[in-house]
């Protein structure tokens, strides 16, 4: 019973993040292969209090899991403090933060395209995970 229980809570947690990728690449290349927008999200995991707070309040809610597996492809870049990652992670997160987020605003929410070119920025004012999937839609309804 505890290995059928273990299973079933490991194929949960993988369909709940089935579209949230750290390889830019992947995601990229998902989104243009399936015409999704990416959600770039920039984030201080551990160290950045309104991150958490997005994080917990936004991306873990089961509604905007249900709608970023039909209409996004999520990215983190994640800037920790106290977590290492690869240097290949690293490399990569400096890269789109160099690109997109100079002013290294955390969290930083933006719409990208697969080609990687920048639709918009969601803001991020302390919302529940509806309000915001309501911001992201008004925002990719507006953008040609």
């Amino acid at each position: 019973m505890k290995y059928i229980l273990s299973c079933v809570f490991l194929f949960v947690c993988a369909v709940a993040n089935a579209q949230s990728f750290t390889n830019a690449k992947e995601a990229f290349k998902t989104s243009a292969e399936t015409g999704k927008p990416v959600l770039l999200v920039f984030s201080g995991s551990d160290w950045c209090a309104p991150c958490v707070e997005f994080d917990k309040n936004v991306m873990q809610q089961d509604s905007f899991t249900s709608f970023a597996d039909q209409s996004l492809v999520v990215l983190k870049a994640d800037f920790p403090q106290r977590k290492v990652l690869s240097a290949e992670l690293q490399a990569q997160n400096e890269e789109l933060a160099t690109q997109y987020n100079p002013k290294g605003i955390f969290p930083l929410l933006l719409l990208v395209r697969g080609d990687r070119s920048l639709i918009a920025t969601v803001p991020f004012k302390h919302q529940n995970a509806d309000s915001f999937i309501t911001s992201v839609k008004r925002l990719l309804s507006s953008t040609p």
